[in-house]
């Protein structure tokens, strides 16, 4: 998912070596160097008065001062052709080089083969021009030598591209067949949920249909036995309700119909709202409910919400111990971006291997409680919408689980755009993160380290919208970008996929960054690959 890398067999070398039957031996022009070596500048400003008159080929030099970057490139290339034979390995990758250059801003191949042909033309005219008149054998050798060079030359080139349309189309059946797999997987979820959702709702239907049909007899001969009943009816209702509730809520952030209103708040405050609604319960079953520490403790995060992950991570805790109890513990990440929520308890534990699909939909650890698994699955969801993650630990059956999620640290997500570095570096960087601190000390640090212009952004849709204007020739995606952007879901995985795809930005070198441990990350990335 970071970029797509040429594929390993296209090796120059072995590519000419094939040629040598049908183009004859790699010519040396070291003859010809020092004949058109200087004439690099005339050279360059002829191509591009040429490039110039086409409507097709502007578009991509966007401006003078692109076309200025692109003029000195091209005296570059101009003495490197001639300095090296076609068959070193400096020639092969030169050629690599510029083709991919041409990838990379989505040049189609026949425009770039109709630019070497007007370049091959143009030196040409330079050697006819500069040849002594007296020595027409030599420039008969000559020109053929040089039309020889440019003819490999254009073979690599040819070459760089079909192995570029191979790769993008391997890229393309790999995610073809991924996009399949989750298909097949989403297609056995539908049927989980039919028979899991037939299962639950069926079950308090039934009972519910027996009650009444007692209470219409008069089967309950006290007014305690009837008043049971009504209890009883009114519990299955209740259960019904919350089911239909699941569902409708797990849907809406499926498709990303369900808003989220971050704010800076005090956790600990929420927490302890929730704990005190939820106490009962826990005295009910003999099982302490404790939040440790004192607040304020803040985060930047919807309140409604967090005070949801906490409920349903607490009733999740209630329904799998018997014993001791549960405690809701907060820290840091290290780094400052993260407030860290734990709820620990003392129940069954995990198998590792549950660990990671427990927060898919339909998913439970035993059976025995019923239910349809949503809970956990709603709080992922709502986790990863306020820019956090979350995950479950064990040290397996019988040792207890921790449930524990991120959430953005106050203060750390403005202004949404900073730049710097050299403003007249060719060379460009794009940092994506919604943490306004981190982004700003990885531009200043990037641009203090490297000649580069470094702009950083803070959303998904910002940086699909900066890469259709600008190029760019590396790409630091945070991984916990907020996954609802708007009305789509769009965190740091799916942003690289979609960079992927992008002409734009395919070739650009992507990578991941993060201010969470690799080990709160590990299972989402092995998914995600």
């Amino acid at each position: 998912m970071s970029s797509l890398p040429l594929p390993e067999a296209l090796n120059p070398r072995e590519t000419l070596r094939a040629a040598l039957p049908f183009l004859g031996p790699p010519p040396d022009l070291q003859d010809l160097r020092y004949l058109l070596m200087d004439r690099g500048v005339e050279v360059a400003d002829a191509f591009y008065h040429t490039i110039q008159d086409s409507t097709e080929a502007m578009p991509f030099i966007e401006s003078a001062e692109k076309l200025a970057k692109l003029h000195a490139s091209l005296v570059e290339w101009l003495k490197a052709f001639l300095s090296a034979p076609p068959d070193a390995h400096e020639r092969g990758l030169l050629a690599i080089r510029m083709t991919r250059a041409h990838l990379v801003i989505g040049m189609p191949l026949e425009l770039t083969m109709l630019g070497h042909h007007n370049l091959r033309r143009i030196v040409l005219r330079e050697l006819l021009e500069r040849w002594p008149a007296d020595d027409r054998l030599g420039l008969i050798d000559a020109t053929d030598r040089l039309n020889r060079a440019f003819d490999y030359d254009l073979l690599l080139m040819v070459s760089t591209y079909h192995s570029g349309a191979l790769g993008r189309a391997n890229a393309v059946g790999s995610r073809l067949q991924d996009a399949n797999e989750r298909l097949q997987a989403s297609v056995a979820a539908q049927e989980n949920l039919l028979r899991s959702t037939g299962h639950e709702l069926r079950t308090p239907l039934t009972a519910m249909l027996g009650m009444l049909d007692l209470l219409q007899q008069g089967a309950y001969r006290t007014a305690e036995a009837a008043e049971r009943a009504q209890q009883d009816l009114h519990g299955a209702a209740r259960h019904l309700h919350t089911l239909v509730d699941d569902l409708m809520h797990l849907s809406r952030l499926d498709v990303g119909k369900s808003s989220f209103q971050p704010q800076d708040c005090d956790v600990h405050e929420v927490a302890e709202a929730v704990a005190r609604r939820l106490q009962p319960r826990f005295d009910e079953e003999g099982l302490q409910l404790r939040v440790v520490g004192e607040g304020p403790i803040h985060a930047h995060a919807d309140p409604e919400r967090c005070a949801q992950v906490l409920s349903n991570l607490l009733q999740n805790a209630l329904r799998h111990t018997t014993e001791g109890g549960v405690e809701i513990h907060f820290d840091e990440l290290p780094g400052g971006s993260h407030l860290l929520v734990q709820v620990k308890d003392s129940g069954e534990g995990l198998e590792p291997a549950l660990q990671a699909r427990l927060f898919e939909p339909f998913s439970q650890g035993t059976r025995r409680q019923g239910g349809l698994g949503l809970g956990l699955a709603i709080s992922r969801r709502l986790v990863l919408g306020m820019g956090g993650r979350i995950r479950a630990l064990s040290d397996g059956p019988g040792q207890g689980s921790c449930f524990e999620f991120t959430l953005p640290l106050p203060g750390r997500h403005q202004p949404p755009r900073c730049e710097a570095g050299d403003a007249r570096s060719s060379t460009r960087i794009l940092v994506v993160d919604d943490d306004a601190v981190w982004r700003h000390d990885m531009v200043e640090w990037l641009a203090a380290a490297v000649p580069a212009r470094v702009l950083g952004v803070g959303s998904a849709a910002t940086a699909l919208e900066i890469v259709g204007q600008q190029h760019f020739d590396l790409i630091l995606v945070d991984v916990a970008l907020p996954s609802v952007d708007g009305h789509a879901h769009q965190d740091g995985i799916s942003l690289l996929e979609a960079l992927a795809c992008r002409p734009a930005s395919m070739l650009a070198p992507k990578w991941l960054v993060s201010g969470h441990p690799p080990a709160f990350l590990a299972a989402e990335l092995e998914q995600a690959w």
